[in-house]
């Protein structure tokens, strides 16, 4: 594959240092000297220092030869024009915008192709749907869902006093009575795909696979209660702090705009919830008027949390959950933190770079979305090979976990999983025929239409494309 990537800014650079990885053919456009010259440093790829919004600029990246084109700047009218003017000129380049601004939603843009786009991805959404599958599913960790609805997985930090804790797998599973899978650990800074006879270590990170009732099991004999969470407070009330007080609380009126339509059926039914006490805190005296019109039944707190004395002031210790969406990553991290000294139940934050998961891990945090990571997962998702479902990945990247369906041309229709050959450290954890889920057994003769679900390193990825589509 061929890809032109508009923007190298975060997302920008971590999409093409990820699809380099896994040795796909990137350029990168960046109108930004110094900014173009630093990954032009870091990254091996052809990066064009100019606009792109030019036509001489696209075809120096190569965009007749390209498969997909992705926006990813920070002003959706240059992703917009890009994108049209690339859709309007070559026939081949699947086209990609990242549009943020809330007004263009009021059109057909995010559930019919525009201007040529043929995919919108919006940040905040995605980032939101995120805590919001958290808060469905008790807070309690990370959590990977899959189109097939019966397994997710989870991640279970080791801790003293856990039921895992130096202890082999087999062990554990014979104590425990049903059956799961333990994908992968993490380690400091290293990963084991683990046998029976692996041994857990304090501060394990241990990636679980299982049914939801299972799981909630696992988080029962460790000491993690599934909460109802009746109490809520939200500390920032910006636009994914506004999409996710929607997904709590909100009810959608009949004169409601196409946004918040296409957000409420983006939201899991089961988190939607009236009568539910939710208390939203912002600095930005506007904004927190227009807050507290469009929730009427939510306590609106117009403060600075980090003014001394707000968060006690508030009575946090009487709240279940707690969720920090401002545009600053280390607030939200340090403000979670502090909140679970002071007794609140749960903690879910959001951050920019995903290497701030770890170390929030490392704080005790329950939850943390990557609003980048959501955001190139979704774009992944499009720009594969295959028939790809979801894309989660693991360990700054390093692995991922795919979902696909394989279609009547892969070459592995017909083969039992015992006599394919994987790529080294490439793992099936399970998939699904029909209304049946089954762990992964060498036995199993795959047929089209299966659903497979895979761990594997970033850099077979191309390999194990070439397995799906023959």
């Amino acid at each position: 594959m061929y890809i032109v990537i508009l923007g190298a800014g975060r997302i920008g650079y971590q999409l093409a240092r990820q699809l380099i990885d896994e040795g796909k053919n990137v350029a990168l456009i960046e109108s930004d000297k110094d900014v173009a010259r630093d990954v032009l440093a870091r990254l091996d790829c052809l990066v064009v220092n100019d606009n792109g919004t030019s036509l001489d600029a696209l075809r120096k990246a190569g965009i007749q030869k390209a498969d997909a084109f992705v926006c990813v700047t920070d002003f959706d009218e240059v992703n917009m024009i890009a994108c049209g003017l690339v859709s309007s000129e070559f026939e081949k380049p699947v086209t990609i915008a990242r549009v943020k601004n809330v007004d263009y939603s009021r059109t057909k843009l995010l559930t019919h192709p525009f201007m040529g786009i043929d995919y919108i991805i919006n940040p905040e959404i995605e980032a939101a749907r995120a805590i919001l599958r958290a808060v469905e599913n008790g807070a309690r960790s990370d959590v990977m869902l899959f189109d097939n609805k019966t397994f997710q997985i989870r991640d279970l930090v080791v801790k003293e006093g856990s039921l895992f804790l130096d202890r082999p797998l087999q062990e554990i599973r014979q104590e425990l009575g049903f059956e799961f899978l333990v994908a992968v650990v993490l380690r400091d800074d290293f990963y084991i795909i683990p046998t029976g006879i692996t041994r857990f270590q304090e501060h394990d990170k241990v990636y679980i696979l299982s049914t939801k009732k299972n799981l909630d099991r696992v988080f029962d004999r460790e000491n993690r209660d599934h909460r109802d969470f009746e109490k809520i407070v939200l500390v920032g009330g910006g636009t994914v702090g506004t999409y996710v007080a929607d997904g709590l609380v909100a009810d959608i009126k009949e004169e409601a705009t196409l946004l918040d339509r296409v957000k409420t059926a983006l939201i899991p039914k089961a988190v939607r919830k009236k009568g539910r006490n939710l208390q939203i805190i912002d600095r930005d005296y506007d904004r927190c008027k227009v807050l507290a019109e469009r929730y009427p039944d939510a306590l609106v707190t117009c403060e600075d949390v980090t003014d001394e004395g707000v968060l006690e002031q508030v009575k946090l210790r009487n709240n279940d959950l707690i969720i920090t969406t401002t545009s600053s990553q280390e607030l939200n991290v340090m403000t979670a933190v502090y909140a679970k000294t002071l007794g609140v139940g749960g903690a879910i934050s959001l951050v920019t770079r995903r290497n701030y998961r770890h170390i929030a891990h490392r704080l005790n945090l329950d939850v943390t979305i990557s609003r980048n990571s959501t955001m190139v997962n979704s774009i992944l998702k499009i720009i594969r090979h295959g028939n790809i479902k979801n894309v989660h990945a693991i360990s700054e990247g390093t692995l991922e976990v795919i979902e696909f369906s394989l279609d009547k041309a892969s070459s592995v229709i017909g083969k039992a999983l015992r006599d394919i050959k994987l790529p080294r450290n490439t793992l099936v954890l399970f998939l699904t025929r029909g209304e049946e889920t089954l762990f992964a057994r060498g036995d199993i003769v795959l047929d089209r239409n299966d659903h497979m679900v895979i761990l594997t390193e970033r850099d077979s990825i191309a390999q194990i494309e070439k397995m799906i589509v023959g």
